[in-house]
């Protein structure tokens, strides 16, 4: 979906992060960013302009908020 040129820029800009797909549903592509940490959503949304970017809350007895941040291709 994201060519190695956005990953990158994404890495220099916003930090190490790991790819998925969540299973079921739409079996949507998303970006975790270190232990589900939050990021600059303005800032990836530029730097992913081409794609819609939602950001994903999921809270954790444990660990708290986990964020993720799921990519769509614009409609």
């Amino acid at each position: 979906m994201l060519n190695n040129i956005i990953l990158n820029k994404i890495q220099t800009e916003l930090g190490e992060f790991t790819t998925g797909r969540v299973i079921g549903g739409d079996n949507d592509f998303y970006l975790r960013f270190g232990y589900w940490r939050r990021t600059d959503l303005e800032k990836l949304e530029e730097i992913l302009s081409d794609y819609v970017v939602i950001e994903v809350d999921d809270y954790d007895d444990d660990c708290g908020y986990l964020f993720s941040y799921k990519v769509k291709n614009k409609i």
